[in-house]
């Protein structure tokens, strides 16, 4: 993944507005069911990622007025953010209808999630903890990452409810949920919040298929122009072949002149060579005395001329 990609997403959704209490609990919902440990003896969160690690305590502190540890380093320079006090540890959970006695169910609860604003900031939140996208440049992908099999199935129902079905594949013993087509990953990027990158993303389309369209186009041209050439070459040869026989002036007026005017212009394609032409002839009408002065000297030359 592209690293400074996936940060630029983050720091746009890091900018979230901090205004709607339900979505700032579905928000801080997404980021627990992605947490590194979420439950009864703890809730911990160890990443790199300095969108997140400003945004989450932030959230925590607006949705459960409870204030999280912060340190850093961690071993590899990683940040921790973690919750250990029991009582806010249950009051995370009450927050959620949850038992702190109990491990928290690695599932998606819906009743948090009753309107798109809600899913979406859900997803966000998943996002921020689990998520990355390669820079569209190199290729299309976006993914979040889970170890848990309930959760993962129960995103991917979610996601299907908001018609953005993902792929899944195991890595590593985790569940990747990810999108490789690019505007799936525009449409994600718009939901959770990061329209600027989605905008990005589908820039980068255009001028993909715009420069593939161009590249095509000279290649098409590169080829009819081999071909042309070539073409050229063997109606010049099958002439002066006829000539050399003498067979060129006894044949009609119009053949003459079509020899006549290849011999004159042997690097013209037949358009052009048309053109030539007082009055001008067609392409057609061109095409077909080339071809008859390379049929004579088929007949002529015994097929020297194929």
């Amino acid at each position: 993944m592209d690293a400074s990609f996936s940060a630029a997403v983050r720091e746009q959704l890091g900018r979230a507005g901090l205004s709607n209490p339900a979505d700032l609990l579905a928000e801080a919902y997404g980021m627990l069911l992605f947490a590194t440990a979420f439950g009864p003896d703890g809730i911990r969160h160890v990443t790199e990622q300095p969108a997140l690690i400003r945004r989450l305590p932030l959230l925590y502190t607006r949705v459960f007025s409870v204030t999280p540890d912060v340190r850093t380093p961690h071993p590899g320079g990683k940040t921790v953010i973690s919750v250990t006090d029991r009582a806010d540890i249950a009051h995370i959970f009450n927050a959620f209808g949850l038992d702190a006695d109990r491990p928290a169910p690695l599932g998606v609860n819906r009743a948090v999630l009753e309107d798109d604003s809600t899913r979406a900031a859900f997803l966000r939140g998943a996002f921020l903890v689990s998520g990355s996208v390669a820079n569209p440049e190199k290729r299309y992908h976006l993914e979040l990452v889970t170890p848990h099999y309930t959760l993962s199935r129960e995103l991917v129902a979610l996601l299907q409810d908001m018609e953005l079905e993902p792929k899944v594949t195991v890595r590593r013993a985790n569940y990747v949920l990810y999108y490789k087509y690019s505007e799936k990953i525009e449409n994600f990027l718009t939901l959770i919040g990061a329209p600027t990158s989605a905008l990005q993303v589908m820039s980068v389309k255009v001028e993909k298929d715009v420069r593939n369209r161009v590249n095509r186009q000279v290649n098409c041209d590169a080829a009819n122009i081999t071909k042309s050439v070539a073409a050229a070459a063997l109606q010049c040869e099958a002439i002066e072949r006829l000539r050399r026989a003498g067979v060129l002036e006894k044949l009609s007026r119009e053949l003459r002149d079509a020899a006549a005017a290849r011999t004159a212009h042997p690097d013209l394609a037949l358009t052009a060579l048309a053109s030539t032409f007082d009055p001008p002839v067609s392409r057609a009408t061109l095409n077909y005395r080339l071809q008859r002065l390379l049929a004579i000297d088929r007949e002529t030359n015994g097929g020297d001329s194929e």
